[in-house]
């Protein structure tokens, strides 16, 4: 399989998907808007997974650039559920939902994988 996220084409009709719209690519950046680590979002916050593998990410958006769209600031970095808890509550003044279904401790994975 080829690994084709880094190449960009010439051909502007292979950057469109089946509805005519632009295709979109995940991006390894964790500051990226498309980042491929991306678990969910809650307004103009995020949790993602590091790119290393080893946590989760509390990150809030940027506003958007014409130059650059938009980017992602990390708030923190947590291992643990309360961890990360503690941090959304600090920043948002309430619990996500979304956050019950990790589990208690983050599980690394291996770099192969």
């Amino acid at each position: 399989m080829v690994d084709t996220s880094f190449s960009k084409s010439t051909n502007a009709s292979h950057e469109r998907g089946p509805d005519s719209g632009p295709l979109s690519r995940a991006d390894h950046r964790e500051t990226a808007e498309n980042y491929s680590g991306e678990l969910f979002r809650y307004g103009i916050y995020r949790v993602s997974v590091c790119r290393d593998g080893i946590q989760w990410l509390f990150q809030r958006q940027r506003p958007h650039f014409p130059a650059g769209g938009a980017a992602w600031d990390t708030l923190g970095y947590c291992v643990s559920k309360s961890g990360l808890t503690r941090l959304v509550r600090a920043h948002i003044g309430c619990d996500i939902p979304e956050l019950d279904a990790l589990p208690e401790h983050f599980q690394r994975r291996c770099r192969d994988e």
